[in-house]
């Protein structure tokens, strides 16, 4: 291309003895092509820039959010190897639970019945006690009016039962 400009510009002189000549004309809108082709290389390598940029920022950014997932990855698993382990612990506590409520249980079972069977021995004694109780008032009404009559100094009792 430099030899085809050289010869327009040694060719041109000679010819253009009336306003711009035909090669003259050539020259000049070569000269302008080349002047867009450099125009559009600088703008093209400002895009190219740009998105390179771009892509370099945006490389950056993924491989350290990559980064970080492979982190929050590798602290999720421990941390769900140790709620397992938690939760295989609670589940032997249940389990430990469970039989301490049905001991818990049988033993206030046990209880009541053994609370009710003195419960019934005890209402037994009471009305027992409740009849000697009775029957020794009965007594002493008796012996409290032996001296004070002047007849019979034996009169018959009620029936009294035997304590």
């Amino acid at each position: 291309m430099n030899t085809v400009l050289f010869a327009l510009l040694v060719v041109s002189p000679a010819l253009s003895e009336s306003g711009p000549s035909a090669t003259e004309r050539v020259v000049q809108l070569i000269r302008d092509l080349k002047g867009k082709v450099e125009a559009d290389g600088k703008a093209e390598q400002a895009s190219f820039d740009k998105y390179a940029c771009w892509c370099e920022k945006t490389l950056e950014r993924k491989a350290a959010d990559i980064s970080n997932s492979k982190e929050l990855i590798a602290e999720t698993e421990i941390l769900i190897a140790k709620l397992e382990g938690e939760i295989a612990s609670h589940g032997a506590e249940i389990a430990q639970l469970t039989k301490d409520i049905a001991k818990n249980l049988a033993g206030q079972k046990d209880a009541t019945a053994m609370r009710n069977k003195d419960h019934e021995e005890y209402a037994g004694e009471r009305s027992e006690s409740e009849q000697c109780i009775g029957a020794l008032e009965a007594a002493i009404g008796v012996m409290t009016g032996a001296g004070a009559k002047k007849g019979s100094f034996w009169t018959p009792a009620p029936m009294l039962r035997s304590c």
